[in-house]
């Protein structure tokens, strides 16, 4: 059965190592390191480097190579890359079919260009805020407190539900994105941001607490707190096999043989009133 403990820093001693100046790099020690990690943990770090989040049944699989039930399957190389690396490119092409948004003509299309400047103008009340709320909603931007409402045309006869549909391309494949107000919009999305005057008065006048850990860094954490679940799950089966108290012996018996049932190979010391000290190890002995 393999050893339950938390993963802890090493300690470098010889001559400096140069600066590790990027995420692969990292993640190339990470793989290094973990070689003389028990296998449970080799196998948690490479579902750690490869999934998400890992599930209930991650972590009952996890426990069974704990226990040598199952083989692992530990972290290598091919495992691990940078999460920068993975991050697709995303860029807008054109809003469109817009229903129930202010006064916007359903019939318009907003087009951006693919590469470069797109500018947008146009009169007071043009449409212009109309557009910029929709994508506000359906990509990133911090409101903060400030949120904007995307109300409908209040002339319109038959009010619904306000509308559009986003085409955009991903790592150069175009694709398109119907979204509703008050439902979720595609998360790829999400790597759109969009920055305006009401978006830059929450990071110039709010107070705004910034937080990033690293890829490696939140790897090891999960990894910590999985060496806590499983041991707390190993817990009633430790407190089964624990040593079970022994009978009260008096003085005579500091020459008799003594059973070493049921001693775990932990040390463990009994003390039998005053004639002594019952050491149920290894190698049980007695000492008076």
């Amino acid at each position: 059965m393999s050893s339950i403990h938390s993963p802890t820093a090493a300690t470098a001693t010889g001559p400096t190592q140069a600066p590790i100046t990027s995420e692969a790099t990292v993640l190339a020690s990470l793989v290094a390191w973990s070689e003389d990690c028990p296998l449970w943990q080799r196998d948690a770090l490479r579902r750690l480097c490869t999934a998400p989040c890992l599930e209930d049944s991650d972590a009952a699989e996890l426990l069974a190579v704990c226990k040598g039930e199952i083989d692992c399957k530990p972290l290598e190389a091919a495992h691990v890359k940078a999460t920068s690396a993975g991050n697709p490119v995303v860029i807008l092409r054109r809003l469109r079919d817009v229903q129930h948004v202010n006064a916007l003509a359903a019939d318009e299309t907003l087009s951006f260009t693919r590469a470069g400047l797109t500018v947008v103008y146009g009169d007071n009340g043009s449409g212009k805020s109309g557009y910029a709320r929709i994508l506000k909603q359906v990509c990133r931007a911090r409101v903060g407190n400030k949120s904007e409402n995307v109300l409908p045309n209040i002339y319109d006869a038959n009010p619904g539900a306000p509308s559009a549909t986003i085409d955009f391309a991903v790592n150069g494949q175009d694709a398109s994105s119907a979204w509703v107000l008050g439902q979720p919009s595609d998360p790829v999305l999400s790597a759109v941001s969009v920055f305006d005057s009401r978006t830059a008065s929450v990071h110039v006048d709010d107070v705004n607490d910034v937080a990033y850990t690293p890829f490696p860094l939140r790897i090891l954490g999960h990894l910590a707190k999985l060496c806590q679940d499983l041991r707390e799950k190993l817990k009633p089966r430790s407190s089964r096999s624990r040593l079970k108290p022994l009978r009260r012996l008096g003085s005579r018996a500091a020459g008799r043989t003594r059973k070493s049932e049921g001693c775990s190979h932990d040390w463990v010391g009994v003390h039998l009133r005053k004639s002594g000290t019952w050491h149920c190890s290894a190698q049980p002995r007695w000492t008076g």
